[in-house]
């Protein structure tokens, strides 16, 4: 399989190690970064987006490791096309 380059959307909570753990899940999932974005939220969160070369089967499961972490609120994963949202994965955490 060919790995293409997949957009993570991540609403994260501002807690102590937050993005270690975000950036915890790149690493175990050998996803190949290519662009790592934090920016803070209205709602005191940090909107993250993590582009990163994966195959399918990789990224859905960085997907499910992303939403399953303590201090993600949301995670949702598209094609790196700009904004582009139709057809995007998402999933809640909770």
């Amino acid at each position: 399989m060919t790995a293409t380059t997949r957009t993570f959307r991540l609403s994260v909570e501002r807690a102590e190690g937050a993005l270690e753990r975000v950036l915890g899940v790149v690493r175990r999932r050998n996803l190949g970064l290519e662009r790592l974005m934090v920016s803070p939220a209205e709602d005191g969160a940090w909107d993250i987006r993590v582009e990163a070369a994966a195959t399918d089967g990789e990224a859905g499961l960085a997907l499910r490791q992303f939403t399953a972490l303590i201090d993600v609120r949301t995670a949702r994963m598209g094609p790196r096309a700009s904004g582009a949202s139709a057809g995007s994965d998402q999933a809640e955490a909770g």
